[in-house]
Order: C-alpha cells, then sequence, then structure tokens
C-alpha cells in the first residue's frame, strides 16, 4: 500500500481529541490517549480515505521549520507528503542537553522531554521537566514575536513551503498543502501553479471550517474526532474534482 508522510502541529497530530464529551478514558494509558488523537486527526484521516498508509510526522506546538526539517530529514521515501500548515509565529531550537528539537513560539515553549512512540512518530511529551526550562521559555518569547518580526516570519513561513514543495518535487512525491490555521491568500502571495492546494480562501483552513460548522471543541482549542473526519471528507472531494491524484 503506497505511504503517505503527514506534517504539522497539534492539529495534524490529533492534539485533546480524547477529551471530547462521552469519550471513556477507563481503557486507555496517557499514551493511548495521545496515540488516539494521532491516529484519527484530519490529514490521517484523509490519506486513508486516498488509499495511502498514514505516517503522524505532526508535531503539538510544532512550526512550519519543523515541517520542513523533519521531511528533509526522513530516509524513508513517500509516495505523498499531506502537508499541515501552521501558524508563522513559531520556530524550534536545538536543546543541547536533551538533543533534540524544541518547538518555541511567542507564546511560550515546551517544558517537557520527549519519548518515542510508533504512532506519532516525532515522540510524544512524558511530562518530565526539561534542563534549564526557564531560560529556553524566555527565548522563546523573545525569538519569535509577531508584530515585531511580522515580514521575517512572513518570509520564513514561504521559505519552509517552497523549500519543501520543491524538494518533494525533485524526489517525485506529490504534496497536498493545506492549512491548519494562518495562512496567505492572494493578493497578499500567490503560490506557483506546480504547488498543489485544493483550497484557496481562509474559510478553508482547519480552524475556520470547525468554526463554521461549530464543531466543539476543548478549551485549548483542538477540535475532537467529529471535525477531523468532516473536514477530511470536505477536502478528499475537493482532491477528487481536481483529479489531484
Amino acid at each position: 500500500m503506497p505511504t503517505a508522510l503527514i506534517l504539522g502541529c497539534s492539529h495534524a497530530a490529533g492534539a485533546q481529541m480524547h477529551l471530547e464529551p462521552g469519550f471513556d478514558t477507563k481503557d486507555y494509558s496517557p499514551v493511548q490517549e495521545t496515540e488516539y488523537g494521532a491516529l484519527y486527526s484530519y490529514p490521517v484521516l484523509l490519506a486513508e480515505m486516498l488509499g495511502y498508509t498514514a505516517h503522524n510526522h505532526a508535531v503539538s506546538g510544532g512550526s512550519n521549520d519543523a515541517m520542513f526539517r523533519i521531511y528533509a530529514e526522513q530516509s524513508q521515501t513517500y509516495d505523498l507528503i499531506i502537508a499541515c500548515w501552521t501558524g508563522r509565529d513559531r520556530g524550534e531550537v536545538l536543546h543541547d542537553t536533551h538533543n533534540y528539537w524544541i518547538p518555541i513560539n511567542a507564546g511560550g515553549i515546551s517544558l517537557t522531554q520527549q519519548q518515542s512512540n510508533n504512532v506519532l512518530k516525532q515522540g510524544i511529551n512524558v511530562g518530565l521537566p526539561i534542563k534549564d526550562k526557564e531560560i529556553y521559555k524566555e527565548y522563546g518569547k523573545q525569538w519569535l514575536n509577531f508584530e515585531i518580526n511580522d515580514q521575517r516570519t512572513f518570509n520564513n513561513k514561504i521559505k519552509n513551503i517552497m523549500s519543501l514543495n520543491m524538494l518533494a518535487q525533485h524526489n517525485g512525491t506529490k504534496v497536498i498543502n493545506l492549512e491548519s490555521f494562518g495562512g496567505f491568500y492572494p493578493p497578499e502571495f500567490s503560490y506557483p501553479t506546480g504547488i498543489f492546494w485544493p483550497t484557496d480562501n481562509m474559510d478553508d483552513e482547519f480552524i475556520n471550517f470547525c468554526t463554521r460548522n461549530n464543531f466543539s471543541k476543548e478549551p485549548g482549542g483542538h477540535y475532537f474526532r467529529p471535525a477531523h473526519q468532516a473536514y477530511a471528507e470536505y477536502i478528499k472531494q475537493k482532491v477528487d474534482q481536481l483529479n489531484f491524484l
């Protein structure tokens, strides 16, 4: 069966999906709760609807920088990439002691260590604090300030999108580009025709789609499985209409 590489942030990771009212977690460990969301996030469901086995490399709190880096690091060859682009006021920094990439943004930083996981391939939080967490937290606040660095963050997101798509084209791999939130639309910016977007307006971003269809979410802003299912079906129709695959 052909394979799909899933890239994105917490929405692509299916974060907090297990908090849906009525969801019975008694038979789930904390790790399995995280895995549940990663198995039923909208890009994973979309990949399966299109006939691909999904490999979920999304990162909660992740950035567009991380998306490009993760793809560039892959030794496995994939048949499709589903890139769920995220906010531009984000980045990542390599932790000197723990030797892994920490998601950062103007609102803070991930302060817990990661452990490897077979479902969410980039690992999951285990709740243990990182060494020198306050230093990294302050760095995250200062490094990416959306208001101060507006043009730089704009350019950085475009750079990552273009780089990932050009590298994928070089490798002969197709890419479905989607926006979880925070996208760019004409006349602000137009991507080359060779970069495939099944959506073309802000209303079709994942969060905006869920908002206008009144799907429920947990307090942190993450949506539950019905929203992911509906959005995957919506994008599948668009991909089919455009005869992309």
